[in-house]
């Protein structure tokens, strides 16, 4: 536990990529309705295969910093100014983080309590932990994966009874409609936060080297949890009546109720809501730092950088999550906007790499 390494990474990679898909679902079911069950299961093929790709083609290149990366393969222009851009994203998940949890909560939960306060709540003691060094970030990540998950089988043990499968039929209705391929699509970009974990590769410190397995294990337990979350709403309501809910995971976990008596089916999805935006807002900040340290920020201006973008992050969110509405349309953009820096730049860049490390063996081998 001294040392940063791919077990590790399991968690970093869940950590990041769970919460978004589970929380508002309704971005991506607005299209997809009853099939966006089915919409989730091919951007899970995608993502799972593309991942895979990028570790592959990281772990066969010798050159394993982020940063280098994309400078290597786009050029030092424009590789930094993708980077900006893959910078600028993260600041973008640190808003998404704080004013979904803040606004969730504050709906389903608190409506009595404001959201600042929510928000207050969660970049306050974020500040504490990005301090701390990376192998303190891993534990954090897997006492909160750890916790997420055993919530998480017993919220779909609580909620089995209220749950219809017949609900998911029929399947293509319609046929494969232009809704529907948007819908995977935009659940593909809510599933591009993984990428949020790449600058957290040129830490790993594992000699077994055995990357790709730990990724893999970590993509099937995420494409898992999505897909019976996409799907178990969808057995619990109806497409439009879900669609209708902002935030309809938790309504769901409201209907628990045993004998008249046992209701505590928020607790759970409390520790879900609470502990997972918590989570991925740490690891997004800390992956900023990452990014930073390997451009010689400095102790001081790292601390600078610290409190600057809590500050940032806090104003960006208290205003974008002061209205319901607005936040939910500025969502709807911001997964297009990380379908592209997260899913599509990061695809290219490292396609890029792989071809000119194939080419620089076979110069290396030819005579």
């Amino acid at each position: 536990m001294d040392r940063f390494n791919s077990g590790h990474l399991i968690f970093i990679i869940l950590g990041v990529s769970i919460v978004s898909l589970k929380t508002y679902p309704r971005v991506f079911m607005e299209n997809g309705l009853r099939d966006s069950w089915i919409a989730v299961i091919i951007s899970s093929i995608i993502i799972f295969f593309l991942f895979l790709f990028i570790i592959g083609i990281w772990k066969k290149s010798e050159e394993k910093n982020f940063i280098r990366i994309y400078q290597y393969t786009l050029g030092n222009i424009l590789g930094n100014g993708f980077i900006i851009l893959f910078l600028i994203t993260l600041f973008m998940t640190l808003v998404e983080c704080a004013s979904v949890e803040a606004d969730s909560m504050h709906q389903n939960m608190l409506i009595s309590t404001p959201k600042w306060f929510f928000i207050l709540y969660l970049v306050v003691p974020a500040i504490f932990v990005v301090n701390k060094h990376i192998v303190a970030i891993g534990i954090v990540a897997i006492i909160g994966i750890i916790l997420i998950m055993i919530a998480g089988v017993n919220l779909g043990i609580l909620t089995s009874s209220y749950k219809d499968i017949r609900m998911l039929t029929p399947i293509f209705e319609n046929g494969v409609t232009w809704d529907f391929i948007i819908s995977i699509i935009e659940s593909l970009g809510l599933y591009g936060f993984i990428s949020i974990s790449l600058p957290y590769l040129s830490k790993v410190q594992d000699k077994r080297n055995k990357i790709i397995r730990d990724s893999m294990i970590a993509l099937i337990i995420l494409i898992q949890m999505e897909i019976i979350s996409t799907s178990g709403i969808l057995m619990t309501f109806t497409p439009e009546r879900a669609i209708s809910m902002n935030y309809p995971k938790l309504l769901q976990t409201q209907m628990v109720s045993y004998f008249q008596f046992l209701d505590f089916g928020e607790l759970y999805v409390m520790l879900q809501i609470v502990g997972g935006w918590l989570l991925k807002y740490i690891l997004t900040f800390y992956a900023i730092l990452i990014i930073l340290r390997d451009y010689n920020i400095g102790k001081k201006r790292e601390r600078f950088v610290i409190y600057f973008l809590s500050v940032a992050t806090y104003i960006a969110s208290y205003y974008a999550s002061k209205n319901s509405f607005i936040m939910f349309e500025l969502l709807n953009i911001f997964q297009y906007i990380s379908l592209f820096n997260f899913v599509i730049v990061p695809f290219i860049v490292f396609s890029i790499l792989g071809i000119k490390n194939s080419k620089a063996r076979e110069n290396n081998n030819s005579p």
